[in-house]
């Protein structure tokens, strides 16, 4: 085996290496997008859950603030028809009504800041993960660059697909001759 052989087997299976590395990089890249992809949609589920959450508490923070509402007028009315035991009553009914509508303001206030933390999140998770799909397309460019290196010929062909067979050497060498021989004519 001459030395011109031995150097290209080496650098062949020194092209392969490379190539196995790649290769594991692609497949580390690859599940470690899953796992991206896999984080963005229970951080989505959560948002929704809590969005959903947020509507319902807010449905429930109006209907509180509408009987709030109705129980404040009646008080307005026993107190001005003299109605002490229906206002003493009522205000039983209102302090803790007023003190409830004000923690489901407060809890409610306290979710938006949630849904808004989530949300920013999802926004940073989304642009890693766009930079991690597009290290992958890099790595992926490599490999593809490093298998064509490596099915390279010593010559930089790739041996078999590339070399010219016989009929084209020959209809190269007609086509050049004609060229050469029309060109002396003219």
């Amino acid at each position: 085996m001459g030395i011109m052989a031995r150097v290209i087997r080496l650098c062949k299976a020194d092209l392969h290496g490379v190539m196995d590395q790649l290769e594991d990089k692609d497949l580390l890249l690859k599940q470690h997008l899953r796992e991206m992809q896999a984080a963005m949609a229970g951080r989505q589920v959560r948002i929704d859950q809590l969005e959903e959450a947020l509507r319902n508490g807010q449905r429930d923070r109006a209907m509180h603030a509408k009987q709030l509402q109705a129980l404040e007028e009646d008080l307005d009315l026993a107190v001005a028809r003299g109605k002490d035991d229906i206002a003493r009553m009522l205000i039983r009914k209102i302090i803790p009504m007023r003190k409830r509508v004000a923690c489901m303001t407060q809890r409610l206030e306290e979710m938006t800041g949630q849904v808004d933390e989530e949300r920013d999140r999802l926004g940073v998770q989304r642009l890693a993960y766009d930079d991690t799909r597009q290290r992958v397309a890099a790595v992926r460019e490599r490999a593809r660059n490093a298998e064509a290196m490596a099915d390279m010929g010593p010559i930089g062909m790739r041996s078999p697909q590339l070399a010219p067979s016989e009929e084209e050497i020959e209809w190269e060498l007609m086509q050049r001759k004609e060229a050469a021989s029309s060109g002396r004519t003219a």
